[in-house]
Parts: C-alpha cells; sequence; structure tokens
C-alpha cells in the first residue's frame, strides 16, 4: 500500500491518495493536471471526504465524471455538500480577500459548487477495501459532517479535527469548540498514540506527537 499526499492551491489543503496495486481511493479530492498523472492507469475505487467545507471537496464532480466513481459520506456531511452557503464555496473568494497572508490561486472559484454522496451512513461505518480495513466514524468539532477515516488501525485521515500542533478551528459556522471539547477531545483521547495522522493541511505527525502539544497547552 502506498499514500501519497497532494497539497493542493486551496489553502494548501491535503489530498491523499492511497494505493494498492492499480486500485485507489481519494480522499478530499482535488483535480487538476497533476492529479491526472498521477492517477494515470489507475482504477478509482471511491472518493471519501473529511469534511463538506470547499477546499476539501472541489474535485468531487470532476472524479465522479472522469473515473465513474462513488462518494461515500455521513448523511449531515452530503447535506452540506449540496448547500454552497453551507459547504462554504458561497464564501471562498471573500474569505481570500479577509486573509491577506495568503496566496490566492490564480484560477477562479465556484462560489455555487456543489455535489452529493452516492452511498451513505449514519454515524460510523466499516468495510474491506483491496484486503485492508477502512473505518469512518462521525467526528464534530470542526464542522458538522466531520469524519475521522482510519485504515488498518494504525493510520488516521483526520481532516481539521486534527492538525499538528495546532487546535482546529471550531468557531467557523457549523463548528463547536464546545463539541470538540466534550465530544472529539475525548474520542480523540481513547486512540493508540502510535497511529500515524495524516491531516487536512500540513505534515502527517504521530497522535503521540499531538497529545505532547495539547498537555504543553494545559500547563
Amino acid at each position: 500500500m502506498k499514500i501519497i499526499t497532494c497539497t493542493t492551491p486551496l489553502l494548501e489543503q491535503n489530498m491523499y491518495i492511497v494505493e494498492e496495486g492499480k486500485h485507489c481511493i481519494v480522499i478530499d479530492p482535488y483535480y487538476d493536471e497533476k492529479t491526472a498523472v498521477l492517477l494515470e492507469g489507475k482504477i478509482v475505487d471511491l472518493l471519501l471526504v473529511t469534511h463538506e467545507h470547499y477546499d476539501h471537496i472541489s474535485g468531487v464532480n470532476k472524479f465522479k465524471e472522469l473515473y465513474g466513481c462513488k462518494l461515500l459520506s455521513n448523511s449531515k456531511c452530503d447535506n452540506n455538500l449540496q448547500r454552497p452557503a453551507k459547504n462554504f464555496s458561497k464564501y471562498f473568494e471573500a474569505y481570500y480577500e479577509f486573509q491577506a497572508d495568503l496566496q490566492k490561486p490564480d484560477f477562479a472559484f465556484d462560489s455555487n459548487y456543489s455535489c452529493s454522496a452516492d452511498e451513505l451512513f449514519n454515524d460510523s461505518i466499516t468495510f474491506r477495501w483491496q484486503h485492508n480495513t477502512v473505518f469512518i466514524k462521525m467526528v464534530p468539532g470542526h464542522s458538522e459532517g466531520g469524519n475521522f477515516i482510519f485504515l488498518n488501525e494504525n493510520i488516521l485521515f483526520s481532516g481539521d479535527i486534527l492538525l499538528d500542533e495546532s487546535v482546529p478551528a471550531a468557531k467557523f459556522p457549523g463548528g463547536s469548540p464546545k463539541e470538540f471539547t466534550d465530544v472529539a477531545l475525548p474520542y480523540i483521547n481513547t486512540l493508540p498514540p502510535e497511529l500515524v495522522v495524516y491531516p487536512g493541511h500540513g505534515e502527517s505527525f504521530s497522535l503521540h506527537e499531538y497529545y505532547g502539544y495539547i498537555n504543553k497547552k494545559e500547563k
């Protein structure tokens, strides 16, 4: 198995391509010419998203069109995927305008972007893929439809719920500092420290490193 990290121009978001031979799962899809090269000769079995925000979903429709793949997501996330005001595509241009330190991509955003899941689950789902076990669980805090995506119990794709040495942005619409503290963090604390985390932005890290950061913050 191979995991390819693609850092995209949209807020330096990470798309992940999980390869097993010619087969792959794409997490938080973004599409451009570089993506096309990486996927040449590959079979895209499935799309997954860590949450519903535009920088993490902008390639969903293009992937479906080109590769005939389906998107699996939880029902809350799916509801927001279909609404530009909820997936933030409606406000993406304005967000860049108010963030002077961000380098704006040299292409137009789709301010009316929407997509939808083809298969739904409620709180969690487990399935087998190419001899691997995938477990997805809803985890609130950063957004209403946030997911933790586990691969073989030792890899976690965390989206923006877990970022290296950073408390997630929970004050956006749909986010909740209280849910992060009361629901997400207690769940995170049950996970094994050797878990390797692939976040929505930034470099991968071990959960042990995140625990060290949180403990340092609490002192």
